[in-house]
């Protein structure tokens, strides 16, 4: 019965956003998982990139293309 209430308690709560996302839908979990795992990937791709710009450019390194 305490499950049951829970349950109905948990579709009952509004969301803070503009939209009401129903959050116990086990798809929207699944979504924003892959969504932010995606754009940490992309984000720690980027962050790489800058530091290795950064490594080299203190070390000086002078056999630029340009």
């Amino acid at each position: 019965m305490g499950g049951l209430f829970c349950r109905a308690l948990e579709r009952s709560l509004s969301s803070i956003l503009p939209w009401d996302i129903p959050w116990y839908d086990p798809s929207h979990k699944v979504f924003f998982l892959a969504l932010y795992g995606a754009l940490g990937f992309i984000g720690l791709g980027v962050l790489i990139a800058v530091l290795m710009t950064m490594w080299k450019l203190k070390r000086g390194a002078s056999d630029s293309h340009h």
